[in-house]
């Protein structure tokens, strides 16, 4: 069968009424693949920031301590000289001296990096969170369940603690 001029203008008809259609879909293929190609860019992005962040942990870890290791070179430094002076000298309160001084030097490298001496007198209640009981003994003058001596100091990093005080607490009669 012929087609006759009415299915030609019915299909003229027909070609201007989805040509429309077919821009609109055409444009929303165009669109959907550039959404595609966005969201994978994003995706690798992503991805690389977070190798980039790992990878910048794993560092930070790894020299997490180094400012410390720095500021304690020359306390090594000095502990060193002493060692060799002490060698030379036979006076016992020379060798004493540079020992202080080495361990003054020490204390104030660990101050500097906010780590604290805990250091109870007696008389001081007993505290769980920094002090570890040793010895319990009789309270004498020392009201019951209170430091009556300390026996090795302990030491806390912002204020958590790291050691412990090591002491003997008095207990009741």
């Amino acid at each position: 069968m012929k087609p006759t001029p009415a299915d030609k203008d019915a299909d003229s008809t027909a070609d201007e009424n989805t040509e429309p259609l077919r821009q609109e879909r055409d444009a929303l293929l165009q669109e959907r693949d550039s959404l595609f190609d966005r969201l994978a860019r994003t995706t690798a992005e992503f991805q690389n920031a977070r190798r980039r962040l790992e990878a910048d942990k794993d560092q930070a870890v790894a020299f997490a301590n180094s400012v410390l290791i720095k500021s304690l070179l020359p306390v090594i430094d000095n502990f060193e000289r002493a060692l060799t002076s002490g060698e030379k000298a036979t006076d016992a309160a020379v060798i004493l001296k540079g020992m202080q001084i080495v361990h003054d030097q020490w204390m104030t490298v660990l101050n500097s990096q906010f780590v604290e001496s805990i250091m109870p007198q007696p008389g001081t209640p007993f505290d769980p969170a920094t002090m570890e009981a040793l010895i319990h003994q009789p309270g004498g003058d020392f009201p019951p369940n209170s430091v009556t001596q300390l026996l090795q100091r302990g030491y806390a990093l912002h204020g958590r603690t790291l050691r412990p005080a090591q002491v003997a607490v008095s207990k009741a009669e």
